[in-house]
């Protein structure tokens, strides 16, 4: 479950795929992986579902594949056979979570209110689905149930588009969140997965307020590099992100790393850091 929380908080969107025909799911999975996404939730709201989770997670084993809007013992079977990582359930069912708790799957449940989250609790549950996330209080019930239960993450799902997603990640309760506009299924139908990869890519850099200069042979081409491409020697480029503790996790997740001793605290927050960009032989310098 540690792992699976830290890729799901440097990773800060999880898209929600309905899908309907199982010959598309290749051409998504790369979509995902192009644009720096390695986590989906697969949505049981069609009957293809399973063969797409089978084929993400036999083929695609970069991308870790979990099941959405599971409401059946028979559909935790499914998913689990199928090779699911983690279930996700529309609202909070005892049933479903103590067979998930029985099987070993991870399990998040959707609450809303505080009588659920107890309920989760009570259960050893500690990350749980806040749904639907907008029209239940968004931002402002989140902050109240900080304070209260405090040992709880929430992955918000349900009106979050790109014009709020960082007034969510910004929540110290917030692990990631859920996300179906980044992936429409229109798109996935069309076969147009280069506006899927836009949709992300657009996405990622609200969130980070940048986008990386390299993700493996997409971005700056190897032959720029090659030729001497560069910042400048010991030059950094500075640029503001909503959360610097986030923006950080997501970026090392790409392999980049930040600067020792960089670091600037104000109290006991970090109020800067410097990512170190080979390629460039430069920097950037985050700044919160």
């Amino acid at each position: 479950m540690k792992d699976l929380k830290a890729l799901f908080y440097s990773t800060g969107i999880i898209p929600v795929i309905k899908i309907e025909s199982l010959d598309k799911a290749d051409g998504l999975a790369q979509a995902l992986r192009s644009s720096g996404i390695h986590v989906a939730e697969i949505t049981f709201r069609t009957k293809t579902a399973p063969g797409v989770i089978e084929r993400f997670a036999s083929r695609h084993s970069d991308i870790l594949v979990g099941a959405g809007t599971v409401t059946t013992k028979e559909e935790v079977d499914s998913a689990l056979s199928a090779g699911a990582a983690f279930v996700v359930s529309p609202g909070f069912n005892p049933v479903i979570c103590s067979y998930c708790i029985e099987k070993g799957v991870p399990v998040f449940p959707g609450v809303n209110n505080p009588s659920l989250i107890e309920q989760a609790i009570a259960m050893g549950l500690s990350v749980l689905k806040f749904f639907p996330a907008e029209v239940s209080g968004g931002v402002r019930a989140l902050k109240a149930f900080e304070s209260v239960y405090s040992s709880v993450s929430f992955i918000p799902t349900g009106g979050i588009q790109e014009n709020n997603i960082n007034e969510y990640l910004a929540l110290k309760n917030v692990l990631a969140c859920g996300g179906s506009w980044i992936v429409p299924t229109d798109l996935i139908e069309a076969g147009k997965f280069e506006a899927i990869e836009g949709l992300i890519g657009s996405a990622r850099r609200t969130m980070l307020g940048f986008l990386p200069l390299q993700h493996g042979d997409r971005g700056l081409n190897r032959e720029k590099a090659d030729a001497g491409a560069r910042i400048g020697d010991g030059a950094a480029i500075e640029v503001k992100t909503t959360s610097l503790r986030r923006s950080l996790a997501m970026l090392q997740a790409e392999g980049f790393s930040s600067v020792p001793g960089s670091e600037v605290m104000r109290g006991q927050s970090m109020a800067a850091a410097e990512i170190e960009i080979p390629s460039l032989h430069g920097r950037i310098r985050l700044v919160e």
